[in-house]
């Protein structure tokens, strides 16, 4: 594959992962992508024995794993007031132009710049044009620059324009690591071990649900580093499941815009018949399984679960067609970004949880919470209950 062509596919599969994009984006390049074992086949992880489980689920264990969480989160992790109000910055929002980036994404900055009395200004540009998008920001001069899913090696030249002005850039849904002195990147969130702690999680409801007797196929593009991440978190857990398999089938990004991944996964179930668990490394794996499993008669024979839920996978969790997805936090991360921002104005060293990257998540496995949710946010959870009163007390606007 092209270099560009490959950073080009990553950083839209990085959106889609973080934000719940179509994934119809990557499928059109005309570019290759090779599976994890470079010839399209699965693999399949060894589990180990059986160790102690942390307390973070609260249930019962499972060959020592801890349930995961299966509620919203309600701990807010932000504890250290701002010294001072925060000097005024002009901030300026750079949206991608698929859906999520204009609506999801972009609302959460909008609110929480209007509760910190700060101008915004937002840059819609082409996806696909990211240098394009963010040179047009650099030209205004702003104060700080939000970016979500696309990694600095898209803009290289104005990331090094960046650091020669002293203009920070906070990011989302990468794995970049922020280095300001090198990438011009003062934050990530939803980062590789952010990712990560969300395949932990659906691995333990896996294992819980199957009694520690789980043989999981995930399904997953083995290209990118932000799903690599995901898969690398499931089998930690499974590492520690000595009756568990877990099982890797890639699939390549035009397989996923051809329509091909069912009937891949189809033809995987028959040759494999003791799968009992699919898990989806991001939604769109998932679009067209449930019939094309039914039309196989395999859909009573293997529970679907995966990671990042979105209003049509809440859906098919309301009609038992889905058992078990994790929630990303539509709109905190944006709240989160702007704390580091003011932080930053302020010369405030970030919380550890900010540095760390990390984003609230949890595991949505039955009807009556996912019609809650399709009631309450139309499918989405935008992050723990309160979050926005919380950061205005800590921003000393309460």
């Amino acid at each position: 594959m092209r270099p560009f062509a490959k950073w080009r596919l990553a950083l839209i599969c990085a959106l889609i992962v973080g934000s719940a994009a179509l994934l119809a984006a990557c499928g059109g390049s005309g570019d290759s992508s090779t599976s994890s074992t470079g010839s399209g086949e699965a693999t399949t992880a060894e589990t180990g024995t059986s160790e102690t489980a942390s307390d973070e689920g609260g249930g019962e264990a499972v060959a020592g794993i801890e349930a995961p969480v299966t509620e919203a989160p309600t701990e807010f992790p932000i504890k250290t007031p701002l010294k001072g109000t925060p000097p005024k910055q002009n901030f300026t929002w750079l949206a991608c132009s698929l859906p999520i980036c204009q609506e999801a994404l972009s609302d959460g900055y909008h609110e929480a710049t209007e509760a910190l009395g700060w101008p915004i200004k937002q840059i819609n540009y082409d996806t696909l044009k990211a240098a394009d998008g963010v040179q047009t920001a650099l030209n205004e001069n702003p104060d700080m620059i939000a970016i979500t899913g696309i990694p600095p090696a898209a803009f290289e030249a104005q990331a090094k324009e960046a650091i020669q002005k002293e203009i920070p850039i906070l990011s989302g849904y990468d794995t970049t690591p922020p280095e300001p002195e090198k990438n011009g990147l003062y934050y990530q969130y939803g980062n590789g071990a952010a990712i990560g702690l969300e395949g932990e999680e659906i691995a333990k409801w896996i294992i819980q649900d199957s009694g520690g007797k789980a043989n999981v196929v995930t399904l997953t593009i083995g290209e990118y580093p932000i799903l690599t991440a995901e898969i690398e978190g499931i089998e930690r857990i499974f590492a520690k499941c000595p009756e568990c398999k877990v099982t890797t089938l890639s699939v390549t990004a035009e397989e996923v815009g051809e329509g091909k991944v069912s009937s891949k996964l189809v033809a995987y179930l028959q040759s494999n018949p003791d799968t009992n668990y699919i898990e989806y490394s991001f939604s769109d794996l998932a679009t067209g399984a449930q019939a094309a499993l039914k039309g196989a008669g395999l859909d009573t024979k293997v529970t679907q679960t995966g990671v990042n839920a979105t209003p049509p996978i809440i859906t098919e969790i309301t009609k038992g067609e889905q058992a078990a997805w994790t929630m990303q936090p539509s709109r905190y991360g944006d709240w989160l970004t702007l704390d580091v921002a003011s932080r930053l104005a302020l010369g405030m060293p970030l919380e550890k949880y900010e540095e760390e990257g990390l984003l609230p998540t949890w595991v949505v496995d039955n009807p009556e919470t996912a019609e809650g949710l399709l009631k309450e946010s139309e499918g989405l959870w935008n992050g723990p209950e309160g979050y926005q009163e919380k950061f205005e007390e800590l921003w000393g606007l309460k």
